[in-house]
Order: structure tokens, then C-alpha cells, then sequence
């Protein structure tokens, strides 16, 4: 029962780990805890039901570039749990994992429920160059150019073959994927209708973009609601006075419990980013009553930030584009790889929106700093602003393709990039659900009363349930 306990509030207290650039970093917090013997880690071993999860990983000889047949290879790490399954003729539903160590199929709570109501298999696929899936040690630029959104979605193809042919699994597959994530649910089910039945894409962006101004200003809307709105653009102008001077540069990130960010434009991403995690989480309450209760704006700022990132044991320095300047990476390590995937196709840049009342981070974080970002840690500038759109985005909304649920809270500032009811752009055959007052990924997680999501999660095993029939 303790461990059962421990769990429960694992689970809802890393449902908030995260950082709004590197989306994925609440999933690799908590896989790095689960494959730790910490008590927590062992906690986050069980399954909902109590049951401790017991699952095959193994390594799959996976093609480093699916263009040429005599590829090299690399050990792609997966993920089996049957079971819930009744023979090979059951459904499967493949877990897609991220920038992130996967945690295998216990990574979303609420898909592993859904197996055991439906009885189904679970086969989780870890992405390439993240967790223990890594070519190469040694991440420098000319061994990342395998990193890439046309080779995710051939990993997955190929491996699901493999898993047919030669595992015996022929039931129906649905794939499943939150943030980035569920981004490659959505495009696998697009590029493969002929391997699976559906995909539910939980907080997926799928709109390519470089200057990503409307994430900030969905944070801006969410404080704007309360006079911490104009007291967080007071804190950054006063944080963006203390570095005109060395002096004054040491003390705020000292202040931050960031001096070793060395970098001024990365300092003040550190800063954005402790509140766009605390929006995109459901912890500005938490973060406004710091501030707001300070008597000193930039100490107040800093005592919300740091709230935000120790409940997801982080560091202002992990959360750093720093981190990313690591050319030789372990497990533990996403910063670098993540970045490059945002350097060379994603954008997902997420710039100041504007200088007044509507934006809520420094006017300093713009599209040239994070050019500048690109150029540091890759010798490369930024991709071309929306180059795969015309290959990915834009046919999720041709006629021939169907059969995805799109989930997205109200509280996500990733929402504008997913899509959503009301959108100039729709497909008949997609289900969508706005969640009231829901953060990112809320719903792929059972633990959660919120009745938006309780909601959406009804509706969705009745529309899954009916695509494996």
C-alpha cells in the first residue's frame, strides 16, 4: 500500500515536470526515476491497478538510414507487455516515446489502463539518438544528421513489421504519443493508415514554424487574468537592467541559483522558462503567490521559478541551452539532441511576442538569439522557416486520411500549433477535445480528476474500443 500510495503522488507531482522548450523532459525525469532503486523509482513501477509491471525489453537491430538497404545499424531499445492480451490476434497499442529515456509501456498511465480494459498488447519504441537508442556517444554535428522526422517515422514502420512478422502480433494497432510524441502518432497514422487503426496525438504540435510568438502570448493571456501580469514584465525589466552591468550580472543569477549559465540570452531563457513551465503545467498560481508576496520582484520571481523546477528536480542549469553544448551524452542526456530536431526542422522557437502587455518574457529572446543558439551548437544556421509543412502538416487534411484524436488542454500554450476545433483548417475525420483548464498531456494520465479530461477519456475509449473491432 505505501508503494501503491508513493506512487499515486509520484505521478501527480511529475505530471508538472517539465520545461516548456524541451516539452519532454516530465517524460525523461521520470523514466531516469523509474529505472533508478530509489523507493520513488521503484513506486513508479507499478501499475495503476497495483500491479507491479513486468515487461520483455529487448534491442532491435534498427537501420541508421532507411535509404540504403546495407545501412549500418544501431540498437534500438523496445518494450513488451502482454499482459492484458488474450492471444497475437489482440490489439496492440504502440507506445510512441519522444525526446526522452522511455520508460517503456508504462509511460502514459491512462493507454495502459485502456490495455487492460480492452485487452490489449503494449509495445512501447524508444526514439533514436534519446535513452539508451544512441548510435554513437559522440553527438557532434555531422553524427546527428541521422536525427531527423523521416527517420522516426521509418523506425516505427519498420519495427512494427518486425513485431508482426516475426512476434506474431497481428490484432489491430493504434499508436499513441503525447507532445512531440503524439506529433509522430499523428504523422504515423498519416504516412501508414495500413499499419494502424488510429492514433490519439495528446498535446501534439504538428504545425512547423520558426517564430512561435503565440506561445508567449497564450502565457501572457494566462497571467494577464490576475495583476501578476504586469508585475512579471516589471521582475524582467529589472532583471534585464541587473545585466548591463558584470556586477549586476552575478548577482540576479546568483539570485536564480544560476551562475554557472554563463550565456546572458540563455539566463533569460532560464528565466521565460520557469514560468512557461509553471502556465503549461498548471502552476502559475504557485508562481504568482511567490512573486506577488515579495517584497523584492526579482527575488519573488526567482523563489516561483525555483519552485517550478524543484518539483521537477531540475536545475536553472539543466534547463539551459548549455546543457545542449555536450557533445558526448549518456541516457540521461536530451538537451542536445532535442535542439537539433528544433535547429534543423521544427522551429518551435518560442519568441517574445512583441515588447508590450501581451508578452511575458524578454524582448532579448527573439528569432536572431536563437539563430545564434543554432550556430553555437552546431556550426549550422536555423532550417528554413516551415520546410516540411507541405510534406507533413498540410496533408493531415486531405480527405484519405482519418482516424486521429487530437487532445489539447485549455491551459496548453502548445495548443495553437496542434489542432483544435474552430481551426481555417479541419478534417471530418478527425475527433478532437479542448479540456477545460487541462495542461500539457494531462489526459495520458490516469491519475486526474479533473472532469474535462474524465470527460474526453470516456469518449475516447468508446472511439478506440470501435476502431479494433
Amino acid at each position: 500500500m505505501l508503494l501503491k500510495n508513493l506512487a499515486l503522488g509520484l505521478t501527480l507531482t511529475l505530471s508538472f515536470s517539465a520545461v516548456a522548450m524541451n516539452h519532454g523532459l516530465q517524460f525523461h525525469k521520470r523514466s531516469l526515476l523509474m529505472q533508478s532503486n530509489d523507493l520513488r523509482g521503484q513506486a513508479l513501477k507499478l501499475r495503476a491497478d497495483g500491479s507491479m509491471r513486468s515487461e520483455e525489453i529487448g534491442f532491435f537491430d534498427q537501420r541508421l538510414d532507411h535509404s540504403k538497404y546495407t545501412s549500418k545499424t544501431f540498437k534500438q531499445r523496445y518494450f513488451i507487455d502482454s499482459q492484458y492480451a488474450v492471444d497475437g490476434n489482440s490489439p496492440v497499442f504502440y507506445i510512441i516515446c519522444g525526446e526522452w529515456n522511455c520508460a517503456g509501456t508504462g509511460s502514459y498511465s491512462y493507454v495502459e489502463n485502456m490495455a487492460k480494459k480492452l485487452k490489449a498488447h503494449l509495445v512501447a519504441l524508444e526514439h533514436r539518438f534519446y535513452g539508451e537508442s544512441l548510435p554513437t556517444n559522440n553527438l557532434k554535428s555531422q553524427n546527428l544528421k541521422h536525427l531527423n522526422l523521416d527517420a522516426a517515422i521509418n523506425d516505427l514502420a519498420t519495427f512494427q513489421r518486425h513485431m508482426m512478422n516475426n512476434r506474431g502480433l497481428k490484432g489491430q494497432w493504434v499508436a499513441f504519443g503525447g507532445s512531440y510524441a503524439g506529433t509522430l502518432a499523428a504523422f504515423y497514422r498519416e504516412k501508414h493508415p495500413e499499419l494502424v487503426a488510429g492514433a490519439l496525438a495528446s498535446s501534439a504540435p504538428v504545425l512547423m514554424k520558426n517564430e512561435f510568438f503565440e506561445y508567449d502570448a497564450h502565457v501572457a493571456k494566462v497571467v494577464n487574468k490576475t495583476v501578476c501580469g504586469d508585475k512579471i514584465r516589471e521582475a524582467v525589466k529589472l532583471i534585464e537592467d541587473k545585466l548591463q552591468t558584470p556586477e549586476g550580472a552575478l548577482e540576479v543569477k546568483a539570485t536564480f541559483k544560476a551562475a554557472n549559465v554563463v550565456n546572458d540570452g540563455d539566463f533569460l531563457y532560464v528565466v521565460a522558462d520557469m514560468l512557461a513551465a509553471a502556465v503549461q503545467y498548471g502552476r502559475d498560481k504557485v508562481f504568482c503567490n511567490a512573486l506577488t508576496g515579495s517584497d523584492d520582484l526579482i527575488s519573488g520571481y526567482a523563489k516561483g521559478g525555483l519552485a517550478v523546477l524543484n518539483a521537477m528536480g531540475a536545475t536553472p542549469f539543466e534547463i539551459s541551452l548549455a546543457v545542449a553544448e555536450r557533445e558526448v551524452v549518456t541516457a540521461d542526456d536530451n538537451m542536445r539532441q532535442w535542439m537539433w530536431q528544433s535547429c534543423r526542422e521544427f522551429g518551435w522557437f518560442q519568441v517574445a511576442n512583441g515588447t508590450g502587455s501581451e508578452s511575458s518574457r524578454s524582448s532579448r529572446i527573439d528569432l536572431p538569439y536563437h539563430n545564434e543558439v543554432c550556430q553555437r551548437l552546431y556550426q549550422l544556421p536555423m532550417g528554413e522557416d516551415g520546410a516540411l509543412n507541405d510534406q507533413w502538416y498540410f496533408p493531415l487534411f486531405n480527405p484519405s486520411t482519418s482516424r486521429i484524436i487530437f487532445t489539447n488542454g485549455s491551459n496548453d500554450p502548445w495548443l495553437t500549433l496542434s489542432v483544435v476545433e474552430g481551426d481555417d483548417r479541419s478534417n471530418a475525420g478527425f475527433d478532437l477535445f479542448m479540456m477545460a483548464g487541462a495542461a500539457h498531456c494531462n489526459d495520458l494520465n490516469l491519475m486526474t480528476n479533473l472532469p474535462s479530461v474524465l470527460a474526453a477519456h470516456g469518449k475516447m475509449e468508446k472511439i478506440i474500443s470501435d476502431w479494433i473491432k
